[in-house]
């Protein structure tokens, strides 16, 4: 992995964890008193370490077999609970249709 790769997966763990997680519920906890600045980094260090392995295994390795592998076992051994996930774009959406409308001429290099 090159210094590009590194430094832009470290971008996208730190990111991905603000958006997951300081932008949620941890900041009225915070707010309240209910959680102090040391816990919340250190929580976020955990997430962003692991949100990156996952981005590597992703972007980097292009390793579907491998992210299916974390998934079902993790799914299968720890996740014990029926609740429903809401997919939530906090506006993203909206956003990049705003800046990328197929059109107004843009183009993405690849």
């Amino acid at each position: 992995m090159n210094n590009n790769e590194k430094e832009y997966l470290k971008k996208a763990s730190k990111a991905l964890t603000y958006f997951t997680f300081n932008n949620g519920p941890i900041k009225t906890l915070k707010e309240e008193g209910k959680i102090n600045e040391v816990e919340v980094k250190e929580i976020q260090k955990y997430i962003e370490s692991h949100l990156g392995y996952i981005l590597k295994v992703l972007l980097e390795e292009g390793n579907i077999e491998k992210f299916d592998l974390i998934v079902s076992t993790l799914d299968k051994f720890y996740v014990n609970d029926n609740e429903e996930v809401e997919i939530k774009d906090d506006g993203f959406d909206n956003i990049y249709n705003n800046l990328f409308n197929m059109n107004s001429g843009i183009k993405l290099n690849k």
